[in-house]
């Protein structure tokens, strides 16, 4: 992958990620959370089997690959069951938000388990920024008014967490996997393990699948899960991980424009400030050191 078609690529994964937020909260409308995600990710394995099938991936054979592909598995179905569930009670804006902890997270994670990612003043002073952008985009969403909020936001918050386990794990020990082997099989075992809480948890027997419904599940499985999980894991080979993951701060501002842009809406002044924080962290977290992509491409 060259490095135009890899900041291309980038460029792609923030504007399909960015715009799954809103469309995670369409399909809540009529379709309970656990069940919602289960599904996605079941359509998505069995996509994902496929192409794999087609273009002649092997899975592989041994039992410490299979045990790592499970544990991504799960921390995909925790991940996203976390987020599915928590929007039914808060904000998308404070649901971007309290995501947007992710790169923090990875950065310590990283400055430990991988040797070429130090945390550096850069990046310090930029993760702030960044996060400080997210924050004061969505400052109007940040109120709890009520125990059952705060809940909402708690659990909201492992799915950062968790991101950010299975991604650097990825980076240490899975870099050598084909995309395909690490979300065709994980996609499978988090869809199961979805859909067994749903069938515990929740009264699946009087779902309505309005048109938007399924629109949403198809949407998020084939763009959201097949090509943003597909693409993500193939950068994931050419970036560093700690700077990958700072595309999690433009995804609630791809979210903001794409509602500008096809729906009308406006952008407030904050929005705009907010947005230029979060390129200047960007800018200055990423620039020199060793998370630059020439050097990690040299490597790969």
């Amino acid at each position: 992958m060259s490095r135009t078609v890899s900041f291309i690529s980038l460029g792609l994964l923030c504007l399909v990620w960015g715009s799954t937020w809103p469309i995670i909260k369409i399909g809540l409308e009529a379709v309970p959370p656990f069940l919602a995600a289960g599904v996605r990710f079941l359509i998505a394995g069995i996509v994902l089997f496929g192409l794999s099938w087609l273009q002649g991936v092997r899975l592989p054979k041994t039992f410490r690959a299979h045990f790592g592909l499970l544990c991504i598995g799960v921390g995909i179905g925790l991940s996203y069951g976390a987020v599915y569930w928590g929007q039914q009670y808060i904000p998308a804006g404070l649901s971007a938000v309290l995501f947007a902890t992710n790169p923090l997270f990875v950065m310590l994670l990283a400055h430990v388990a991988v040797d070429s990612e130090a945390i550096t003043w850069r990046k310090f002073v930029g993760v702030l920024l960044g996060f400080f952008g997210v924050v004061f985009i969505f400052q109007d969403d940040l109120q709890l008014p009520n125990r059952l909020n705060v809940i909402g936001a708690a659990v909201t918050l492992i799915s950062p967490v968790v991101v950010s386990l299975s991604n650097v794990g990825i980076k240490k020990w899975g870099y050598h996997f084909h995309p395909y082997n690490l979300t065709a099989l994980p996609m499978t075992y988090a869809a199961a393990l979805l859909l067994v809480v749903s069938f515990l948890s929740e009264n699946v027997t009087h779902v309505c699948w309005t048109p938007a419904a399924v629109s949403s599940v198809l949407y998020l499985s084939i763009v959201g899960s097949v090509f943003g999980f597909v693409i993500f894991y193939s950068l994931l080979k050419k970036f560093p991980v700690s700077t990958l993951s700072f595309a999690s701060y433009v995804f609630p501002v791809v979210a903001l424009a794409l509602g500008y842009v096809l729906l009308g809406e406006t952008l407030e002044m904050q929005t705009l400030v907010g947005g230029a924080t979060i390129l200047v962290g960007i800018i200055i977290a990423t620039q020199g050191g060793n998370s630059s992509y020439q050097q990690t491409l040299g490597n790969d």
